[in-house]
């Protein structure tokens, strides 16, 4: 077939992949997960493909979404090859799982997808959500926060998400899981009008449709260990079996009973499948009236306005996003700031525990800060302190950034935004609370061990506990990014302990092995800790407070002799920090990217 390559989307009549090839890893050994595979979905068709456990159904659908590239193959639109950039633009995968923001309404969401998407003006984006969310049945439960409404609603707010810019193709993953019957039809009867209301080409992955979903998909793919054993018209998959003399009893579901004769129960006719339907080149049994016009089913009736005209699409194609920058970090940074206010839970307990141990900690060391006796307890008082805030800020985001990431994926991937533009939304909206905790302990700690009343010093220790608490959130996204949850918490330790143990505190510098003193110039706890005892003991500070005749630590700086820490310096250490802050958010955002990124390739050759 000749194609030749378009960087436009006009009206589109059909969707076609060829020798489609693709390989992975199951159980540590290399399988062949797609077999040359070819296939034709049109426009105006709900297209379904079907398949057992296993078969590489979710396999060719992350590959035609442009979810994961392919080994070999040629997909297409109209026989021409389509542009990576201007696909995504126009196109929109809803996954199986919901990944939505729960503390958000329905209305909300709406908005901050359509402030995202469009451009438009106010009245006419509020007219736009209006007919989606009427279309979705979902007016009644605008104002109700996601969290509270059923799994059939949450399905249909995912599609109505992304009709926001209405898109010329969707593809669901499995979008009937979960759903009991009645939902599933109802679901499956909406992907249906979406995808004659557009038209637009429609494709869903399903694992084993009941006899009354069947009946209701215009196109059913079948594929089976990799390769196409139908395509076809679901009316007509009878008749095709009948042509290569098989005999699907009139009582069984057709669907069920492929699925039996793929999975060998009736003995072995996959190659007589594939070999009759060419591995999905066959188009003889599509049925013919699949582009009804008819928008109405059983009650269902959608009505969306077009958004966008070829030449509006062929127009704006260039443009990958339909905002700027500065306006997504704006509408991010407020959605994240407003997920933070409704999730009260978590920050309030952010804040309780700093309260909490602080008045904790300033109980058990009172009154110690201007003591000679006391040094030595107030020394490791200041140690604690720098351990305490490194480890709730370092804690805090390995579990709540794990949380976030199928949702930025979610929305990475279908276009809503710059990847920079949710990280810096993400952290700075954060950034508030986390300030707002060290100032909270630290302030009452200060108070309560009665440390030396100056306000240059309490600033310059305030000062170096924010730069420790944000390097190990800093370090903490990392983790929270690059891991899951459960890995996270596991292997966190692994990260930041190294850190705590070449810190000065338990080991110092001169009595570690020499091959090893280098982990202390690098460990951020050693250098926190330093510019905390020069706040503390630094700067010509006189004579401490002695209730006997004779206190050995009433001298400072000879206390500091004594504590190998007469060399210590405030400002190297606290630029030491900026700088490796500097250096870790860099960090962040790449393993951010390649995070995100890892599986987000189009495969268009």
């Amino acid at each position: 077939m000749d194609i030749e390559t378009t960087s436009s989307i006009g009206k589109l009549f059909n969707f076609s992949f060829e020798e489609v090839t693709q390989s992975g890893r199951v159980l540590l050994e290399k399988k062949k997960l797609l077999h040359n595979v070819n296939g034709d979905f049109r426009v105006g068709e709900l297209t379904a493909i079907a398949g057992a456990s296993g078969s590489g159904k979710t396999v060719l659908m992350d590959i035609l979404s442009g979810f994961v590239k392919s080994e070999s193959g040629i997909i297409s639109l109209d026989n021409k090859l389509c542009d990576r950039k201007v696909f995504r633009r126009f196109s929109s995968y809803v996954m199986q799982n919901d990944n939505l923001d729960i503390e958000l309404t329905v209305n909300e969401s709406m908005n901050f997808a359509a402030d995202l998407k469009l451009q438009l003006s106010a009245e006419e984006k509020n007219q736009r959500i209006i007919e989606i969310l009427d279309a979705m049945k979902l007016k009644e439960c605008r104002n109700t926060r996601i969290i509270h409404i059923s799994g059939g609603q949450k399905k249909r707010l995912s599609i109505a998400l992304e009709l926001i810019n209405n898109p010329s193709i969707m593809f669901f993953d499995e979008p009937t899981t979960g759903l009991d019957i009645v939902a599933a039809k109802q679901c499956i009867r909406l992907l249906k009008a979406l995808a004659k209301e557009g038209p637009r080409i429609v494709v869903i992955t399903i694992h084993q449709p009941s006899a009354t979903i069947f009946d209701m998909i215009d196109h059913l793919y079948f594929i089976n260990n990799g390769q196409c054993v139908y395509t076809g018209g679901t009316k007509l998959l009878v008749p095709f079996l009948d042509s290569i003399g098989i005999q699907c009893p009139y009582y069984h579901n057709p669907a069920d009973f492929l699925l039996e004769l793929c999975s060998g129960i009736y003995g072995d006719y996959n190659e007589k499948l594939i070999d009759a339907i060419e591995n999905g080149k066959c188009n003889n049994w599509r049925s013919k009236s699949e582009n009804s016009d008819d928008l109405i089913f059983n009650g269902l009736s959608l009505e969306l306005p077009q958004l966008y005209s070829s030449n509006d699409m062929n127009k704006n194609q260039k443009k990958q996003y339909a905002t700027s920058f500065l306006k997504q970090f704006s509408i991010l940074f407020h959605k994240r700031l407003l997920t933070l206010l409704r999730n009260r839970a978590s920050t309030l307990s952010r804040l309780f525990v700093h309260l909490v141990v602080a008045l904790l900690v300033g109980t058990l060391y009172w009154n110690i800060g201007n003591s000679a006796h006391n040094a030595k307890n107030n020394f490791n008082f200041l140690f604690y302190n720098i351990m305490f805030l490194m480890y709730t800020a370092f804690n805090t985001m390995i579990i709540t950034y794990p949380l976030s990431m199928p949702v930025i994926k979610r929305e990475y991937f279908n276009r809503w935004y710059k990847l920079r533009s949710i990280y810096l939304a993400n952290k700075i909206a954060d950034l508030p609370i986390q300030i707002v905790s060290v100032t909270l302990y630290v302030l009452i700690v200060y108070l309560m061990t009665r440390q030396i009343l100056e306000l240059n010093r309490f600033a310059m220790l305030y000062l170096a506990h924010i730069a420790v608490s944000l390097v190990a959130q800093m370090i903490g996204i990392i983790v929270g990014t690059a891991l899951d949850v459960q890995y996270g918490v596991i292997f966190g330790s692994l990260f930041i302990m190294p850190f705590v143990v070449f810190s000065g505190f338990f080991v110092h510098l001169n009595d570690a092995p020499s091959f090893l003193q280098w982990l202390f110039h690098v460990s951020f706890i050693k250098h926190g800790f330093e510019s905390v005892i020069s706040s503390i003991y630094g700067f010509n500070r006189g004579k401490l407070d002695c209730d006997d005749l004779y206190c050995r630590y009433a001298e400072p700086k000879e206390f500091l002799s004594i504590m190998s820490m007469n060399k210590v310096e405030y400002y190297p250490s606290l630029l030491f920090l900026i700088g490796l802050y500097i250096l870790l958010d860099i960090i962040a955002y790449i393993t951010l990217r390649l995070r995100v990124k890892k599986k987000f390739k189009i495969s268009f050759i």
